[in-house]
């Protein structure tokens, strides 16, 4: 019966394939096909959704929307900057919860664009309307031009953090939280221990939004010609109507899309072509032949141990440990390669699986071959720990990194049980046996075994950082204790060595492997990227394996993501930030 059943899923796997690959090689070849470009274009770049750190890794990714992720986009528009048949950048605004050092990069790329001599005319449908408007309008003020809609507003309103804690409730439930953490500014347990706001953490969280508040002050007075205090009282008195934003300054037109559309041509000149950057980058990739490599290795997502091979349908955003540290071997021993950027947006994760990365990234190092971090929003707790061991750090002035800290945590429901008249029994072999349960409060003893380990893990942590920054005893101290610090704040405590993004890292990785800064590099992706035909073949195999425990069942994304926002995960890890949207997700 077993063999029946592999042979039908194999023979309904093979028909699949073979029609998956024909209807691949007609859109290929056929209404799909890349056009050619015409001679002179206008680009336009839809930003009211933001391109993700990775791309999804999922089965239909790249099917039904643009697989597209943030390094694809830099290359295009730095390529676009040096191509004289590009004139210019049309930019759909809108995505208010973007992460700010993602901003940042898109920032610099647009800035790059126009230094060049070409124009970037963007448009909002809407800077108010609920919301606070502070990502896309941070991305809006690097453009020559804002249209924003009569009817949209501004409501640009500065920064919030907002953390529920939940005590208060688990405590009418009767259920209780055990665990602890090192130290005092390592909140993430906090929302389920405490019933508001430590001071520590009040204080830690107030200069991190302070910072970021402020480089969006500096950046954008700058950019729109506007005295900073001036600025910030706009912002304070915000929202108003888009004809005030106007005439103040902070926009240069009120109108629809159509106008901004007639804008963008009046600039353009005699052309009328509007191409998507996405089709501009499929059709103006050059061949990498003949040139030297840096290999890119990403970690994007919350780290844990494993490899992404086990989740058939790949749905999730996760940093399995295994593969990238296959991947940091693979570009080390590939004799094309000649530097490697490890590109890190994670908010950490399980401490034997960061640790791991990071003897990766010192085993990579002693090949002989440069390793150059280049952090995205967010590089912290477990995520910090991953680039510790690197020859050079970089992140955006933007980026949420630090938390060298540990916890660990778990509900203990006795209290509940009880009132619903529900006993637990058990026997047990061993004096520590059944510590971690649900059912049961530890005993002193316990609990002090377990304050052990965060002792443990927390001193490790300290020292992998302290001895790889070189940081004295009480500089280290000022930096751990689970702080969080933008990128600036970052580089002041000796955390991280340069700020920029991935260009800024790029540069670095070619002047360490000794690369001419005028010759031009592949940035080649690890590990190898697969086609979509060999995706599928990989995982129809592995869903067609007849095993006892089948393919693993989660539930519903949405649902995740809400209770991601509380700090809920199926695998949260004992190394990483506490649950603050929209700041780090």
């Amino acid at each position: 019966m077993r063999r029946l059943i592999v042979g039908v899923l194999a023979t309904v796997g093979a028909i699949t394939l073979l029609g998956v690959g024909a209807v691949v090689l007609f859109l290929a070849r056929g209404p799909l096909a890349a056009k050619p470009l015409p001679g002179a274009m206008v680009l336009s770049l839809d930003l009211r959704r933001l391109p993700p750190e990775s791309a999804s890794s999922g089965l239909l990714s790249g099917w039904w929307s643009d697989s597209r992720d943030m390094v694809d986009t830099l290359q295009a528009l730095w390529r676009a900057a040096d191509d004289p048949h590009v004139l210019g950048l049309y930019v759909e605004i809108g995505d208010e919860d973007a992460g700010l050092a993602r901003v940042q990069e898109l920032r610099a790329a647009i800035q790059r664009f126009r230094g060049k001599g070409k124009f970037a005319i963007g448009f909002a449908e809407a800077l108010g309307s609920g919301g606070d408007h502070f990502a896309d309008y941070y991305l809006a003020s690097a453009l020559d031009r804002i249209w924003l809609q009569p009817s949209g507003g501004f409501g640009v309103a500065g920064l919030a953090v907002e953390t529920p804690f939940l005590k208060g409730g688990l405590d009418k439930l009767g259920i209780r939280i055990e665990g602890g953490k090192r130290y005092e500014y390592k909140s993430a347990p906090d929302s389920f221990t405490e019933a508001d706001m430590t001071g520590p953490a009040r204080e830690n969280l107030q200069q991190l939004i302070d910072g970021l508040y402020g480089r969006f002050i500096d950046d954008v007075s700058r950019d729109r010609r506007i005295v900073p205090a001036k600025l910030r009282q706009l912002i304070d008195a915000a929202p108003f109507d888009s004809e005030r934003a106007r005439a103040e300054g902070l926009v240069d037109k009120v109108g629809y899309r159509g106008d901004a559309m007639d804008d963008v041509w009046q600039h353009a000149g005699s052309t009328r072509e509007l191409v998507s950057l996405s089709d501009y980058d499929d059709a103006s990739r050059r061949s990498n032949a003949g040139r030297d490599v840096v290999a890119l290795v990403r970690v994007s997502g919350a780290i844990v141990s494993g490899t992404g091979g086990d989740r058939p349908l790949g749905e999730d955003l996760r940093a399995e440990s295994d593969d990238i540290v296959d991947a940091l071997e693979a570009a080390a021993q590939a004799k094309k390669v000649k530097a490697i950027v490890l590109r890190i947006d994670s908010p950490g994760g399980t401490y034997p699986a960061s640790d791991a990365i990071a003897n990766g990234v010192g085993r990579a190092r002693a090949t002989g071959k440069p390793v150059i971090v280049s952090m995205g929003d967010v590089a912290a707790s477990g995520g910090y720990l991953a680039a510790v061991r690197a020859d050079t750090i970089v992140a955006e002035p933007t980026t949420i990194t630090g938390s060298i800290g540990v916890f660990g945590m778990w509900p203990v429901a006795t209290d509940l049980l009880a009132t619903l008249g529900i006993r637990v029994d058990r026997l047990r072999a061993g004096a520590n046996a059944g510590m971690y349960s649900s059912f049961h409060v530890p005993t002193p003893a316990q609990q002090a075994a377990i304050n052990r380990e965060l002792d443990a893990v927390y001193a490790d942590f300290a020292r992998q950082v302290g001895e790889a920054r070189r940081l004295d005893a009480s500089r280290l101290d000022s930096a751990a204790r689970g702080r969080v610090f933008t990128g600036i704040e970052a580089r002041r405590a000796g955390l991280v060595d340069e700020l920029g993004g991935l260009d800024v890292a790029l540069k670095i990785a070619k002047a360490r492997a000794g690369i001419d800064e005028s010759r031009p590099i592949a940035v080649e992706v690890f590990p190898i990227e697969t086609n979509m035909l060999q995706r599928i073949a990989g995982r129809l195999m592995r869903l067609a394996d007849v095993t006892v425990e089948g393919p693993e069942v989660r539930a519903p994304r949405e649902l995740r993501d809400l209770l991601a926002r509380f700090g809920i995960a199926a695998r949260p890890g004992n190394v990483r930030l506490p649950p603050l949207p929209p700041l780090w997700r």
